[in-house]
């Protein structure tokens, strides 16, 4: 991005944790013969993602169960209710024959700002710069494949090889800033990357005008 400095896109980075997210919020265990501690199993329940559906408000709440009898791993996908995980292979624990497991939990809105379950994804950001090559650019640099052509030189993101920081140390005018900023999101899957940048930039300008409004009171 060419518009956006560090510091409106740190705040769009922490405004990513404002973001409502649906995530088990309370466990009530009935049975659990596994080797793991109560505690530990309503930890990994509620660190599972689970898909967003449409209709959801903050005092909505949906209940899933998970029963288990059988020998072998409990998986996410074990979880039954109208919401679904977002993946289903995320082993909760193991059974040996003979044990079970049963359990009823419920999910709920919440937001990362509260507790990191209800975080929809990851945002960061690196400056880019321009890299001009030549025959005495080192292996390491010249073959990097995420170099991506501009008219006169290359733009890259510096932290994709270790070798940019040695190199640019010792021949400083190598590289100069572009002025942009490369960002990359990284959604855990309740909601698309897309969705995820757009509702953290919305929430952003509604507390600042909510703020602005304050202000001239």
């Amino acid at each position: 991005m060419t518009e956006m400095n560090e510091s409106l896109a740190n705040a769009v980075r922490r405004y990513i944790d404002q973001i409502p997210v649906l995530a088990i919020d309370e466990v009530e265990i009935s049975k659990n013969d596994s080797a793991l501690y109560d505690e530990t199993v309503a930890h990994r329940l509620g660190v599972v993602p689970l898909k967003m559906v449409k209709g959801l408000n903050e005092k909505s709440e949906e209940k899933l169960s998970l029963v288990v009898k059988k020998e072998g791993y409990v998986y996410s996908e074990e979880l039954k209710g109208k919401v679904e995980p977002v993946y289903g292979k995320i082993p909760i624990t193991l059974l040996k024959k003979g044990q079970e497991m049963e359990i009823l939990a419920t999910a709920r809105i919440g937001k990362g700002s509260q507790h990191a379950k209800f975080s929809p994804g990851l945002m960061f950001y690196r400056n880019a710069v321009k890299l001009k090559l030549d025959k005495d650019t080192p292996k390491e640099i010249a073959n990097i494949q995420e170099l991506e052509k501009i008219k006169d030189g290359f733009i890259v993101d510096e932290n994709k090889c270790d070798a940019f920081e040695e190199y640019f140390s010792k021949e400083k005018n190598t590289s100069t800033p572009t002025g942009e900023l490369l960002i990359t999101i990284e959604s855990f899957g309740q909601i698309e990357e897309e969705e995820m940048f757009q509702k953290s930039i919305d929430i952003l300008k509604t507390d600042l005008k909510d703020f602005s409004k304050k202000i001239s009171k």
